[in-house]
C-alpha cells in the first residue's frame, strides 16, 4: 500500500454505496514486525516448524493485521481523513497465508447525515484468486464539523413563551423528519426542540415559537436538563423522532454496543420520555407519539435486522405503556411510515426509490406530510380514545 496522503471526503459527499479499494503485499517481514509491535508472538504466525505441524500447515497472517487494513481503509481512503472509528466487528472466513497480495475493498453500508455516523464494510481478498479471507464492519463518525462548519448562534438563552402556552417536545429535532415536524407544529404549539450533534436549521432558530435544547438522550442527566429548561411549565405532548442511525447486516454481525444503542432508543428512552410527560402533563392529559417503521413487525428486514428488532421493540413498548399512561389521561401511539425519502433514506439512489415506490399499491412513496397528518390527528381531541396503537403508513402494502 505504501504511505500516501489521506483522501479528504466531505461529510456532505458521503452516501450508501460509495466505494474505495487498495492493494497490499504482505511478506514475512511485515508479519514479524506486526507481531513484535502488538506483542502477539503466537508461533502460528512466527514459527515455521510449529505452524507446519498444525492442521493449518503453514504460518498465517494475524487476524488483527487484517483489521488494521480495515483501519487503513477507513482512515486513509473511505471515509478518509474526516473519520473517527467507534467500532469493529470482524469475521474471518479462511486463513490468509503469507507471502501474499491482497485487495482491500471498502463500501459504505449505512450513513446517517443528521448525526454524521455510518458503517463501512471492508472485505479483504487474496489475489489473484479473489478468495475472501475476512469481512470487517467498521462503525465511524466524522469530526470535520468541529473546525470547518460554524454553528448557528444558539437560542438557549431566548425567553420561553408564557407559562400558559401549550408545549410540545420533539426529539431528533435536527433530523430530516424531525426539523420538518418542528416547523409545522410551531404553527400550533410552542416547541422545545431537542438536538444532539447538529443544531436546528437557521430558519427554525429564528422562529420565536421554537426553542432549541442540545442534549444527548444517552446521557444520564438528559431528562434533568429538559426539566430545568421547562422550569415550571407543563407539557402537552412529546414526539420521539430521534434514532441512532440505520445498521446494516444480520443480528449475528452487529456489534453488541450498536445493538444496545438501537434498543435503548426504542425502549429505555421512550420510557423516560413517558415518565417526563406523566409528571408534566396537566389534568386534561397529553399525547406521546413515537416514530416507528414498517420494518418493525409489519415487514422485518434481514438486511437491517438490528433496526427491525428495535422498531418492533418500540411497538411493544408503546403497547405496554398505554395502560399506565391512560391513568394520567395520556395517550401513546406509534406512527410507522414505509420508505420515507428523508433522513436515513435521503441519499438512497434512484433505483432504490423506484423499487420502494413499485411496492406501494397507492403508487407513490410515503411523504413527510403523511406523517404530519397522522401526528396532527393523534394530537387532536378526535383521537382521545386511541392509545397503544401502531398507525402503519404503508400505502396498502401487505
Amino acid at each position: 500500500m505504501g504511505h500516501r496522503d489521506a483522501v479528504v471526503h466531505r461529510a456532505a459527499d458521503l452516501c450508501v454505496g460509495l466505494r474505495a479499494e487498495f492493494e497490499r503485499e504482505i511478506n514475512e517481514a511485515d508479519v514479524l514486525k506486526f507481531a513484535r509491535n502488538c506483542g502477539d508472538m503466537n508461533p502460528l504466525h512466527t514459527d515455521v516448524e510449529y505452524a507446519r505441524s498444525t492442521n493449518l500447515g503453514a504460518r498465517v497472517v494475524h487476524g488483527a493485521y487484517q483489521v488494521a487494513l480495515a483501519s487503513a481503509m477507513a482512515g486513509m481512503y473511505l471515509p478518509g481523513r474526516i473519520s473517527f472509528l467507534v467500532s469493529y466487528h470482524a469475521q474471518f472466513s479462511r486463513p490468509l497465508y503469507f507471502p501474499c497480495r491482497v485487495a482491500v475493498r471498502g463500501e459504505i453500508t449505512a450513513w446517517d447525515p443528521d448525526n454524521a455516523r455510518g458503517s463501512l464494510e471492508v472485505v479483504v481478498a487474496e489475489l489473484p484468486g479473489e478468495i475472501v479471507t475476512s469481512r470487517i464492519h467498521v462503525g465511524f463518525t466524522c469530526h470535520e464539523g468541529a473546525t470547518k462548519v460554524p454553528s448557528p448562534p444558539p437560542n438557549e438563552g431566548r425567553p420561553l413563551p408564557s407559562v400558559d402556552a401549550k408545549f410540545v417536545l420533539v426529539t431528533g429535532a435536527s433530523g430530516g423528519i424531525g426539523s420538518y415536524l418542528v416547523g409545522e407544529l410551531a404553527r400550533d404549539y410552542s416547541v422545545l426542540a431537542v438536538v444532539n450533534r447538529r443544531p436546528l436549521p437557521s430558519e427554525l432558530l429564528g422562529n420565536p415559537r421554537v426553542l432549541q435544547l442540545k442534549v444527548d438522550l444517552s446521557e444520564p442527566e438528559c431528562i434533568s436538563n429538559i426539566e430545568e429548561m421547562l422550569g415550571g411549565r407543563s407539557l402537552y405532548g412529546i414526539i420521539h423522532a430521534a434514532w441512532p442511525g440505520l445498521l446494516q447486516g444480520g443480528l449475528l454481525s452487529v456489534p453488541r454496543q450498536a445493538l444496545e444503542q438501537q434498543l435503548s432508543f426504542a425502549t429505555f428512552h421512550t420510557i423516560e420520555l413517558a415518565r417526563l410527560l406523566a409528571s408534566r402533563s396537566k389534568n386534561e392529559g397529553g399525547r406521546l407519539v413515537v416514530l416507528g417503521s414498517t420494518a418493525g413487525t409489519e415487514k422485518p428486514s434481514l438486511s437491517t435486522a438490528a433496526y427491525s428488532l428495535a422498531k418492533a421493540s418500540l411497538e411493544h413498548t408503546v403497547k405496554l405503556l398505554a395502560p399506565e399512561l391512560a391513568l394520567k389521561k395520556i395517550t401513546i401511539n406509534a406512527v410507522s411510515p414505509s420508505f420515507l425519502p428523508v433522513g436515513m433514506n435521503l441519499h438512497a439512489n434512484e433505483r432504490q426509490r423506484l423499487k420502494a415506490k413499485a411496492a406501494v399499491p397507492l403508487g407513490r412513496l410515503c411523504e413527510t406530510t403523511d406523517v404530519l397528518g397522522a401526528i396532527r390527528y393523534l394530537f387532536s381531541s378526535d383521537a382521545s380514545f386511541l392509545t397503544g396503537q401502531n398507525l402503519v403508513l404503508s400505502g396498502g402494502q401487505i
